[in-house]
């Protein structure tokens, strides 16, 4: 064997094992990029469900500023009346529960 052939793959050895090297130094980098590709979606979820949850509560508000019967119904549905009125709440019983008798 000649040792023009010998330094041609010393030459071809040394070059793989450098970019195998090489890419073994980017491979945290990579699995680094796509945690922050995750994290950013879930990011984006969250704050599409956020947003959604504004939306709602603006229409609710808007509704308790113009909508008087709106109003008076979640006024009953926390137990508030109006004077010299009564509130009557009917409770189901458990499922499976035998009914009470007197």
């Amino acid at each position: 064997m000649n040792w023009v052939a010998i330094y041609r793959f010393a030459w071809i050895a040394l070059g793989v094992l450098v970019l195998v090297g090489m890419g073994f130094m980017f491979v945290p980098l990579i699995q680094q990029d796509r945690e922050y590709q995750r994290r950013e979606s879930a990011l984006r979820e969250e704050i599409r469900h956020d947003e959604e949850q504004i939306r709602e509560l603006q229409i609710m508000q808007e509704r308790f500023q113009s909508d008087p019967a709106f109003v008076e119904r979640i006024a009953h549905d926390i137990g508030l009346a109006k004077p010299n009125e009564t509130i009557f709440r009917f409770i189901d019983e458990e499922p499976g529960a035998e009914p009470s008798r007197p």
